[in-house]
């Protein structure tokens, strides 16, 4: 197996520069950090991770808290494709820079973050009072605490604007009355998108009809179909896919036509919302590159000391589908 003296040998430069280049450290030109990486892997050359961590006194370990959401019990991570895919992004680019995730429950103790000795974390959905945050380790949260008491970075999507996107569509398939059904979770998101509404209605010299709910109980959205007939709702704008689904099932039980007399859309996406009749319009949050920028701003803040802006947006894509389609266009559309 090569050795790092193997590797400044092929690239005609000192162990020291193979170790600064390796580990992106030190003032090194371009140009011979090319050359080290090259002769690198050329050589097959794996570094020493323990020897590493004793240099570097980090551990290239880094964490993923989730937020916890309605139903669950404890430590539980969320039943939700939007947080898998945020994961996965993580993952994947703390793999190519030689780190380890760790995806950890918001309702986990703090002494887990220094029980593996966590160089940082991503925190999702925060609140701001977080154990984490008294840690002193960096963070970088996606979405913003809603006491934001901490200096840290944040990805982010301009979900207001998205909103108001959502509801422009409304407007041009016909609608005239558009309701807001959201879960009253604490979350910034959350927050965003009933601020995106509200002010769209306002604008538009509307009545505000902001559902808040604590629960996706049948009986609970049975009542707001209900509610949707005493105020002439013909369109829904729901926070999240579980709560699309949930209008779009009571929907069915009170023998209310999607889209002919309600249109549906939720404000994130999911593979889910493809597999109903008709299927549901959303909004695409990216959520795989969110979770990999999220990652790489913390990794940079780790080895460089990086600040950059202090929130990166992540552009988002309204999909319409069928569920909110002019009353009088073909079922099947996509």
């Amino acid at each position: 197996m090569a050795s790092i003296r193997d590797v400044a040998a092929a690239a005609g430069v000192s162990p020291t520069t193979v170790s600064h280049a390796l580990n992106n450290r030190g003032r090194i030109a371009e140009e011979t950090r090319v050359r080290v990486l090259k002769a690198a892997a050329q050589l097959g050359y794996q570094a020493n991770v323990h020897a590493q961590q004793l240099v570097t006194r980090r551990s290239r370990i880094i964490a993923i808290q989730l937020p916890t959401l309605e139903g669950s019990q404890g430590p539980a991570l969320p039943d939700s494709a939007y947080f898998l895919d945020l994961i996965n992004g993580a993952a994947a680019a703390a793999d190519s820079a030689g780190y380890a995730l760790v995806v950890t429950p918001s309702g986990g103790k703090a002494s887990i973050f220094g029980g593996f000795a966590i160089d940082g974390a991503i925190i999702v959905d925060p609140q701001g009072d977080e154990p984490i945050f008294a840690t002193g380790v960096p963070v970088v949260t996606v979405g913003h605490a809603l006491c934001e008491t901490h200096d840290v970075l944040a990805v982010d999507n301009d979900h207001a604007t998205a909103a108001r996107l959502v509801l422009d569509h409304f407007e041009k398939t016909g609608r005239r009355r558009p309701a807001m059904v959201a879960d009253d979770t604490r979350r910034s998101y959350v927050d965003d998108v009933i601020s995106g509404y509200r002010e769209w209605v306002r604008d538009k010299g509307l009545r505000d009809i902001t559902i808040t709910l604590g629960s996706l109980d049948p009986r609970a959205i049975d009542r707001v179909i209900a509610r949707f007939r005493e105020e002439h709702v013909d369109a829904a704008y729901t926070s999240s896919d579980d709560l699309a689904l949930a209008v779009l099932d009571a929907a069915s039980r009170a023998g209310v036509a999607v889209p002919k007399e309600l249109a549906i859309a939720s404000a994130v996406d999911a593979k889910s919302l493809t597999l109903t009749s008709p299927q549901i319009s959303a909004t695409n949050l990216f959520p795989f590159r969110t979770g990999g920028t999220a990652a790489q701003l913390l990794m940079d803040r780790l080895e460089n000391n990086g600040t950059g802006e202090d929130t990166r947006l992540i552009p988002t894509q309204f999909v319409a589908r069928a569920s909110s389609a002019a009353a009088d266009a073909a079922p099947n559309l996509v």
